[in-house]
């Protein structure tokens, strides 16, 4: 036991501690999450804390106003790059929506990028991109 303590902290102390690799899928969870749920607010304050953060808020209601309805399915959450306070998180499944005006819906396979910070212990949403053919 006494060298499991020892390895434990001598890890820490190299600076090869386990990497928090939960924090970044349940951000990126919660984003999906807000999204289906139509709800900018609560994407906004998955956003990583700035000054932009709250000028985006009128866009982004507008943007989720032309959606009825957004759902993922068979989704998948994978790390793809972590350093510290930041992680990269591919999110890929489907998504089905339904616009608001028209009613027109459909689906289509996404393969989303997350980027993560993590900010006086939470993490947060950096920016959310398609990934670079």
């Amino acid at each position: 036991m006494v060298h499991v303590v020892f390895c434990m902290l001598a890890l820490a102390a190299c600076g090869l501690a386990p990497q928090d690799t939960e924090g970044p899928v349940r951000a990126a969870e919660a984003f999906v999450a807000a999204l289906e749920a139509r709800d900018a607010s609560a994407i906004i304050e998955l956003i990583e804390p700035s000054e932009w953060r709250a000028e985006i808020g009128p866009e982004l209601r507008s943007y989720l106003g032309l959606v009825a309805e957004i759902e993922l399915s068979d989704e998948h959450y994978q790390i793809v790059e972590q350093q510290g306070d930041t992680a990269t998180v591919q999110v890929t499944g489907t998504f089905r929506y339904t616009f608001a005006e028209g009613g027109a819906s459909g689906e289509r396979q996404v393969d989303l990028w997350v980027e993560t910070a993590r900010v006086d212990g939470r993490w947060y949403l950096r920016g959310v991109s398609l990934p670079q053919p």
